[in-house]
């Protein structure tokens, strides 16, 4: 074999440039921090660093959907929770309206009181986020939920449709309700339509509580169904209160004292008791749905009629304290739905933030370099280069024909 000088200066150039070369790159790893740079440095690598950006992007987009979902239903509940104080004061002063020694001043006061808390309850169904959209008007978010028109009647402009936020790969939260179903769609108390023969004097619902009970187990919803109870007095003041199929439900006796019939929660006049004999049929009226504000602006105006006789009024007062009832109630369950998709996304959001970590570690594993092993692989592959260009300055001075 033939070794000339020129060999041995190629050869030495040669090492000093590869190990130049290591040295760039041993101080790009220390640099960056990374491993690789380009695919064509580790393929398999690289690909798996893209899947795991991508997860890690995504969960990043999760946590930001998913607190602004939270702050969407943080507004609602805020809101329904202030619907829900409203109404209970709104109770308690229908409570006051039946108390014996209000007189017309007092009561037309407390007429205007729950008519200014019902206006405030309409705001809160209008409310807005800071973006300007109407909360519960649905997929119509531009246009107010509820709107006044010229003969005082509250109109629901809301489409009933919802939205719902992706909060993890195949988990979607509902973020808003429609007022369509929370207020529009709120069961009104339970009412009756008396007919009797020969006629009697007044019918009321003097306890609603018995009379649900009294409605839930006879009325049907079925088309043609019999929804009429009956009532049979007869000449020695008894009476029994028979279902639609003609079963006895209760027997008692008429009040001679004030000639009352008191049954199931309803209570019944009829004129000269001591002689009444007759039929009394009761129908159960279909379920009536409205939203509270209708029911409140009709039970300020009976308050404030001073023609409306104080039986009559405190019966309507009762009807309107089951109608608040009713709402407080349905306002509540739906508060508790959102209080559900809260916790929901907060339980989901950290379970997230747990496998992005996880997602985080995996990556650096593949792509990313310690940098203890990264400082080491710099510091060897300047020694080897510093030892490199010593060997070429010590040959440079040497010839072959020193050997001759």
């Amino acid at each position: 074999m033939r070794i000339s000088t020129t060999m041995q200066f190629t050869n030495s150039l040669s090492y000093i440039q590869k190990s130049n070369t290591s040295v760039d790159e041993a101080s790009n790893r220390y640099n960056s921090g990374l491993k690789f740079q380009t695919a064509g440095e580790n393929p398999s690598g690289m690909a798996s660093k893209v899947k795991y950006e991508g997860a890690i992007s995504s969960y990043k987009q999760y946590a930001k959907d998913g607190g602004l979902a939270a702050n969407t239903l943080s507004e609602e509940e805020t809101a329904l929770q202030s619907m829900w104080s409203a109404l209970s004061s709104i109770n308690t002063r229908l409570i006051q309206c039946v108390d014996g020694s209000n007189d017309q001043n007092s009561l037309i006061a407390l007429a205007e009181e729950i008519g200014q808390t019902r206006d405030h309850l309409y705001d809160l169904m209008n409310t807005q986020n800071t973006d300007g959209e109407y909360i519960f008007s649905g997929a119509q978010s531009d246009i107010p939920t509820y709107t006044l028109t010229s003969d005082g009647h509250y109109v629901c402009q809301a489409d009933g449709s919802t939205r719902s936020v992706l909060v993890a790969p195949s988990i979607t939260v509902q973020v808003s309700d429609s007022g369509l179903d929370v207020f529009e769609n709120c069961r009104l108390a339970d009412t009756m339509t008396v007919t009797a023969t020969p006629n009697i004097g007044s019918s009321v619902i003097s306890s609603y509580g018995d009379f649900g009970d009294l409605y839930d187990k006879y009325y049907s919803p079925a088309t043609g169904a019999n929804n009429t109870l009956t009532i049979n007095v007869a000449n020695d003041n008894s009476f029994e209160l028979l279902a639609p199929d003609g079963t006895v439900i209760e027997t008692g006796e008429v009040n001679l004292e004030d000639g009352t019939i008191n049954v199931k929660g309803m209570e019944f006049t009829i004129p000269d008791p001591e002689n009444y004999a007759g039929t009394i049929e009761i129908e159960l009226d279909p379920p009536k749905t409205d939203n509270i504000l209708n029911a409140l602006t009709k039970i300020v105006d009976i308050i404030e009629d001073e023609s409306i006789s104080n039986t009559d009024k405190i019966a309507a007062i009762t009807e309107a304290q089951v109608n608040v009832q009713n709402a407080m109630t349905r306002y509540d369950s739906y508060r508790g739905k959102v209080g559900a998709r809260q916790n929901t996304i907060a339980t989901i959001l950290t379970s997230n933030n747990s496998l992005s970590d996880i997602k985080t570690e995996s990556k650096a594993n593949v792509s990313e370099v310690d940098a203890f092993e990264a400082a080491s692989d710099l510091i060897q592959s300047q020694n080897q280069l510093n030892v490199s260009r010593q060997i070429y300055s010590m040959l440079s001075k040497q010839s072959l024909f020193d050997y001759i």
